[in-house]
């Protein structure tokens, strides 16, 4: 009966002691340690080739056409120009050759079309290009029907116009306008009386 009474008193205080012990050694639980985000792998663009420096056209004189040939659409006026630009690039001339350009006009008008204005769009910026030493010479020219008067006056006023219209382009120093009128009628071997009415634009 003693041994049941000294195990009785004995085992809470067991109980106790290995609660203490295990309590003891429990460790205590740490957060996982947060895993920092790679930085952003920024990619390098790849450098770009480098652009050929722009041909310089500036020390290259502009030269006329000495073809008796006027041209009178842009679209003409556009591939001339191409193609003797292309030849100074590529070393095949030595000067930029210009074309003869002729802008039309209807009877008694000195108003220019809409055609004429692109020739010279197309025409001028492109002097301009060059050294400039060159300078344009603008004649305006009528057909034989009305008075001398009349005519002189209209070709005068065409002429005019047209060299207005290039010195939006270039400084109107470069540029030379004459008129001749009804006296100059039969100077030219055009086929009908509407390509006498004209302004013929010129690279001197």
């Amino acid at each position: 009966m003693s041994l049941v009474k000294t195990i009785g008193r004995i085992l809470p205080i067991a109980i106790s002691f290995a609660v203490l012990v295990a309590c003891g050694d429990k460790k205590e639980d740490k957060p996982a340690p947060i895993k920092q985000a790679e930085p952003a792998q920024v990619e390098t663009p790849a450098p770009e080739p480098e652009q050929p420096a722009p041909f310089d056209f500036s020390k290259y004189a502009a030269i006329k056409n000495n073809s008796p040939v006027f041209l009178t659409t842009r679209a003409e006026v556009e591939a001339f120009i191409k193609d003797a630009f292309a030849k100074v690039e590529k070393g095949e001339a030595n000067a930029i050759m210009f074309p003869n350009v002729s802008a039309l006009f209807e009877l008694a008008s000195a108003e220019l079309s809409s055609e004429g204005r692109a020739i010279i769009a197309e025409l001028a910026p492109k002097y301009a290009q060059t050294n400039q030493e060159a300078t344009f010479l603008v004649e305006g020219y009528t057909c034989d029907l009305g008075s001398v008067p009349f005519n002189d006056e209209l070709s005068q006023r065409r002429a005019e116009n047209v060299k207005a219209e290039i010195a939006k382009y270039i400084p109107a120093s470069k540029i030379t306008a004459k008129w001749y009128g009804k006296r100059m009628f039969k100077k030219f071997k055009f086929d009908t009386k509407e390509e006498y009415r004209r302004v013929n634009i010129r690279i001197q």
